[in-house]
């Protein structure tokens, strides 16, 4: 066995552990959640999140074992913390490094290990967030992602505590210092300034010249109007020196109470203060002839404020991903036999009207028409959702116009009478884009820039809708208004999740979160431009489609194919009559709902052209329906088609990117569900 070595920086490290107040401290539920998921997310049994001290690895956080601490010499943390660096043991039995030590021979018997530096934004490596398995197996690329992004959220959580004592620490040393000194030293606690009636600083305490990174000679003789103060409101803009408490108080003889300003020292620092001003006046002077302003330092509230924000958002974003993901998979298994219905229905109504329908027939294929668009909303809805939570597709050559005209007719309703929309389209290629999702970008955009106009004026508002070519090559899609722009104070906050200027119920606060999260899949970019004369443009900005991409993606004529025999495997007997009643006029169809009937059949030698095969069912899985028939007949095994209604299983997800076949994302179109057995019959009787 060997044991873990020391880091250069041992003691300073040691040091930077020791600041955080953590060790055999009280349990955390955060800390104890952010393990638990981590072995969730890599299906162990055993996740820790372990600091490690001078002589020993301390368990903050615990998932799977009961045990509160080990030996450092003993630790396979301690070896991440000597390298700096993630350590994965695929084999500890096989690791020279291990194979001997207790942890491995004795309880907890561990074969894998996974462990990712707890790093401080200083630097230094305060022990692990590890996963454990008593099996060997390796670590994917997305299990290293979740892993790392995982540490990242327990470091957030140490600074925040250490933040919060820190904080409360300094609120009982200023409450003792306030009760000794009471109301005479009170002042003198805080920085104190006095500016004469030009606003001239004439004093200044030594707080001031500690909060304010300055000498009081450095001090004296400066206004607020002096530029060098640089100083910036909470929402990052610049404050007006004529704006500053002092100064209003000089001017109007009332006092400032509160006002939060950020302070720029030479160093660069930026410093946050809270600044009272109070006017100084005879009882014969209508204005002040010197202003008093005092202010403290709160910085660390500010921090503490800001990186709590943060948690809540991360923890927002990843509790509204999952359960999107699940209600999307739900809601796809009902809406795609309900589509499908509807198609067939209309396809029918429409065959029995003939060329010259009568009027009830006309009023029927309307009313399953609006029923269609109504299952389509659904559908649009349920994907944007599931954008929060991952990929949907692989981006495809796409065509821009296209996906604006789809939009603008999505839109219409919102924009009919609010405002009037044209249209300056530049002659670009293909973009790599879903299209659909590309639409929903778009649609989201069109709608927003809708309900930014103060009133319904078609007449005065306007929304422009362009495309370009960029220098850099990519393809520009720009959405502008002539509103009133975003104010400067929410500037920062407007692609956050759940963040809306609306009313209570009228906006979720999700559909710029995700148009950014779904242009980012795209490998896109979308941003901003306002204020508050032109008004604001949204820009999203895509990858130009390779040309041998533009070429796989252009439609090609399909040959009518012969007859064909399908197989259709699904454990949703809804679904399997819907595909059914789409394919029976040009093939024969077997439908099975329960697979080891399917893979019988299949066994028993029966012969079919295509298997249009659901991923998720009882008994047997759709992978293990594939992996059965590739031994048997591999020709057959290419020619299945996977059915999915969006499940996010991580484990369902590598095997749908490891496969070359066809894959359908329920609910599907029927005309393209034809199109697809066409031709794949067509491949099929040609072999």
């Amino acid at each position: 066995m060997k044991a873990p070595e020391l880091p250069p920086s041992e003691a300073q490290r040691l040091e930077a552990l020791r600041s955080y107040e953590v060790l055999d401290s009280d349990a955390v539920d955060a800390l104890d959640s952010i393990a638990e998921l981590a072995a969730r997310l890599l299906d162990v049994p055993i996740a820790l999140v372990s600091l490690v001290d001078s002589d020993r690895q301390w368990f903050k956080g615990r998932f799977g074992l009961d045990i509160e601490q080990t030996g450092r010499d003993v630790s396979f943390c301690g070896h991440v913390v000597a390298g700096d660096a993630p350590l994965v043991v695929s084999d500890a039995r096989e690791d020279d490094r291990f194979a001997d030590n207790p942890l491995v021979t004795g309880e907890p018997r561990i074969r894998f290990y996974a462990g990712v530096p707890l790093r401080t934004p200083d630097g230094f490596t305060l022990g692990t967030l590890c996963a454990i398995d008593q099996r060997a197996r390796s670590l994917s690329a997305k299990e290293s992602e979740a892993l790392t992004l995982l540490a990242s959220l327990v470091v957030d959580q140490l600074q925040l505590r250490r933040k919060r004592i820190r904080l409360a620490r300094a609120h009982v040393e200023a409450a003792e210092h306030a009760q000794r000194l009471e109301v005479l030293f009170d002042a003198m606690a805080e920085g104190v300034v006095v500016q004469n009636r030009e606003g001239t600083i004439s004093a200044a305490n030594r707080s001031a010249e500690r909060i304010l990174g300055l000498t009081l000679d450095q001090i004296s003789g400066r206004t607020s109007l002096d530029p060098r103060w640089r100083a910036v409101r909470q929402d990052g803009s610049p404050f007006p020196g004529s704006e500053h408490p002092a100064m209003v108080t000089l001017a109007t003889g009332v006092e400032s109470r509160n006002v939060v300003m950020g302070v720029h020292k030479t160093s660069g620092e930026l410093s946050w203060i809270s600044v009272n001003s109070l006017p100084l006046r005879s009882e014969s002077e209508a204005l002040p002839h010197a202003a008093i302003t005092t202010f403290h330092d709160i910085t660390a509230i500010k921090e503490a404020q800001e990186a709590g924000e943060r948690i809540a958002r991360q923890e927002h974003l990843l509790t509204t991903g999952t359960l999107a993901s699940g209600v999307g998979h739900e809601i796809n298994n009902p809406l795609t036999f309900l589509l499908a219905n509807l198609e067939l229905a209309l396809e029918e109504v429409r065959a029995i009207g003939g060329e010259s329908p009568s009027p009830r027939v006309d009023a029927l294929v309307g009313i399953l028409g609006d029923a269609r668009q109504g299952g389509e909303r659904i559908r649009r809805i349920v994907r944007g959702l599931r954008a929060l939570a991952r990929q949907e597709t692989e981006p495809a050559p796409s065509a821009v116009d296209a996906a604006i005209d789809i939009s603008l007719s999505i839109a219409a309703h919102e924009l009919r009478n609010r405002a009037q929309v044209t249209t300056e389209l530049a002659p670009t290629p293909l973009v790599l884009a879903d299209e659909s999702r590309l639409s929903q970008v778009l649609v989201n955009l069109l709608v927003n820039a809708a309900q930014a106009f103060p009133s319904d004026d078609p007449s005065r508002n306007r929304i422009v809708v362009s495309s370009c070519v960029l220098p850099d090559g990519r393809v520009a899609i720009d959405v502008k208004d002539n509103g009133p722009g975003v104010p400067p104070s929410i500037r920062h906050r407007i692609f956050d999740p759940f963040f809306t200027t609306k009313s209570v119920g009228q906006g979720t606060g999700l559909g710029l979160s995700i148009c950014k999260s779904i242009s980012t899949s795209l490998d896109g970019e979308l941003t901003m431009k306002t204020d508050e004369i032109t008004g604001t443009t949204f820009r999203l900005a895509l990858p130009v489609a390779p040309a041998a991409a533009r070429l796989r993606g252009a439609p090609s004529s399909v040959p009518t194919s012969g007859r064909g025999r399908i197989l259709v495997v699904d454990d949703e007997l809804a679904v399997l009559a819907a595909i059914g009643r789409t394919l029976e006029k040009e093939h024969e169809v077997v439908t099975a709902s329960d697979p080891r009937e399917a893979l019988a059949r299949i066994e028993r030698g029966e012969l079919f052209d295509v298997v249009f095969c659901d991923l998720t069912m009882p008994h047997l899985s759709g992978q293990a329906v594939y992996e059965r028939v590739r031994e048997r007949s591999p020709s057959l095994a290419e020619r299945f088609v996977f059915i999915s209604g969006g499940a996010s299983d991580p484990k369902v997800q590598a095997f749908l990117a490891a496969v070359p076949n066809e894959r359908v994302d329920k609910p599907f179109n029927i005309q393209s569900l034809r199109g697809l057995t066409r031709r794949l019959v067509t491949e099929a009787q040609r072999s």
